[in-house]
């Protein structure tokens, strides 16, 4: 009978302190589940404070947690400039690149494009005619925004157009990972000569930036 009672407290006790292990006999940790897991009802938490784990696994499978709060979103910035070369682009609208920036992405991220871009006209205009001042951004070759100055000359308005004007613009996209284009070209119509209307340059307020927004998890 001791003896009895003393296999009852040693096989009690082993329970007590073993690894369990479901479809394996070697269990690595308290409860070792070599297959999927179901659990068939759950309840949404998302409004609840006291709820602020969030659990993660490794690449063996081992099941623990993260603080919510610690998977943030996380924002690099790819490049930003503040002086573009500047570049004549007057003439009949065709785009002439202004500059052309590539980046890689490590995973995908949203990316978030913004643009200031200065236009210099060598004089005001006279003509009469409707005139077109014109920033284009291409994404992978593909023209995403066109942002666009317009306005007509006459005797009644004047042509008091000189000076610097801008054009602005800004665009989010998903984009996967790997290298993208990324690119902003000018077009001035109608004027005569190329030299007649200029994109870009160092005047104060330009820029072009763009930033990723990663998923830190």
């Amino acid at each position: 009978m001791k003896n009895f009672i003393s296999s009852i407290i040693l096989f009690s006790s082993v329970c007590a302190n073993a690894q369990v292990g479901i479809n394996t006999e070697s269990p690595s940790r308290t409860l070792d589940v070599n297959g999927t897991l179901r659990v068939r009802t759950q309840t949404d938490q998302s409004t609840n404070s006291a709820y602020n784990n969030v659990l993660v696994s490794d690449a063996n499978g081992n099941v623990d947690h993260v603080k919510k709060n610690t998977l943030n979103q996380q924002m690099v910035q790819l490049f930003s400039l503040s002086t573009l070369p500047s570049v004549s682009v007057g003439g009949l609208g065709t785009p002439v690149r202004i500059s052309n920036q590539s980046i890689t992405l490590s995973k995908p991220a949203f990316v978030i494009i913004n643009f200031s871009v200065p236009i210099a006209l060598s004089s005001a205009a006279s003509d009469g005619k409707m005139k077109i001042l014109r920033t284009h951004l291409n994404v992978n070759g593909v023209s995403v925004v066109r942002s666009t100055n317009t306005y007509t000359n006459t005797a009644t308005t004047g042509t008091n157009l000189t000076g610097i004007f801008y054009n602005t613009g800004n665009y989010i996209s998903l984009l996967g990972a790997g290298t993208h284009s990324i690119e902003i070209l000018g077009t001035c119509f109608d004027f005569i000569n190329a030299s007649d209307c200029t994109q870009g340059g160092n005047f104060a307020g330009t820029s072009f930036q763009a930033y990723a927004m990663y998923n830190d998890f």
